[in-house]
């Protein structure tokens, strides 16, 4: 009886075997093939964020005077800075408290008074 030999070929595939793991993320146990280091429940959460962003003091004086009702040009006369400034921080306290205009803005600092104290 003869055994004949196949070499394998660059495009084979190989299985992987599960082998038992512990989650990088929670501890728990659970078993990967490959290269896996979270467990499938802790995939598909998304990290807890910050529930209080934490804003600069120029951009809780913003906050403060958009509570107000004060427009761009009156936040810019009176912090002494240039409209498009007053613009761009308008623009980046959007992004960190995830709001979308003005008025919300003015809810969350309504919400959040002891944050901008």
């Amino acid at each position: 009886m003869t055994t004949t030999f196949t070499p394998t070929t660059s495009t084979q595939k190989f299985s992987t075997i599960p082998v038992p793991k512990t989650c990088a993320r929670c501890g728990q146990n659970f078993t990967a093939s490959g290269r896996e280091y979270l467990c499938q429940p802790c995939k598909t959460q998304t990290p807890k964020a910050d529930p209080v962003p934490r804003l600069s003091f120029r951009e809780k004086q913003i906050v403060q005077l958009i509570k107000q009702a004060k427009s761009n040009k009156e936040i810019a006369y009176e912090l002494r800075l240039t409209v498009g400034t007053v613009k761009e921080y308008i623009y980046h306290i959007f992004r960190k408290l995830g709001v979308t205009n003005r008025t919300e803005l003015a809810l969350w600092g309504r919400d959040y008074a002891g944050e901008l104290a």
